[in-house]
């Protein structure tokens, strides 16, 4: 297993990956090719932004996490905005694995902490709790939408 840095080169299987993670239980979203290329080129493009892959001994990519260093006042932080590990090899240890390159690349760059959102209830929830996540009470995460559908 290899974790390294994304690199551009890297977008067309981090979309395959994405699309096929994302697109099935528990999330069951419908993300086509062209959304997902776009959806994650503009993370890419975004100031601050790390990216963090991992590939098994075939040179396969097998995980995926996408994010932007933040200035806050409190010191810099890390936003996750995307993870993912291909689901047939999920609880194997890739993903926390993932998180802690994540965390020396940062602590190297200054970054003091990372930060989060994800669905209650799910997988996702358990292994970032068991890697040392903590619910914010405070937050509160609100949605509204817009146009005739949205009511």
């Amino acid at each position: 297993m290899d974790i390294r840095e994304f690199r551009l080169r890297d977008l067309e299987s981090c979309v395959a990956l994405f699309i096929e993670v994302f697109n099935q239980e528990p999330w069951n979203d419908r993300w086509s090719a062209e959304k997902a290329r776009i959806y994650l080129k503009d993370f890419t493009e975004t100031p601050g932004f790390i990216g963090i892959v991992a590939e098994d001994n075939r040179n396969n990519l097998v995980g995926l996490m996408f994010g932007c260093r933040r200035q806050w006042w409190s010191g810099d932080e890390f936003w996750i905005n995307e993870m993912c590990v291909d689901r047939s090899i999920q609880q194997s240890g890739i993903g926390s694995a993932m998180l802690k390159y994540l965390e020396s690349t940062l602590a190297r760059k200054g970054v003091e902490n990372m930060v989060l959102l994800t669905n209650r209830g799910i997988p996702a929830e358990g292994f970032y709790r068991k890697n040392g996540f903590d619910e914010i009470s405070r937050i509160i995460f609100l949605d509204k939408g817009i146009g005739a559908e949205s009511k």
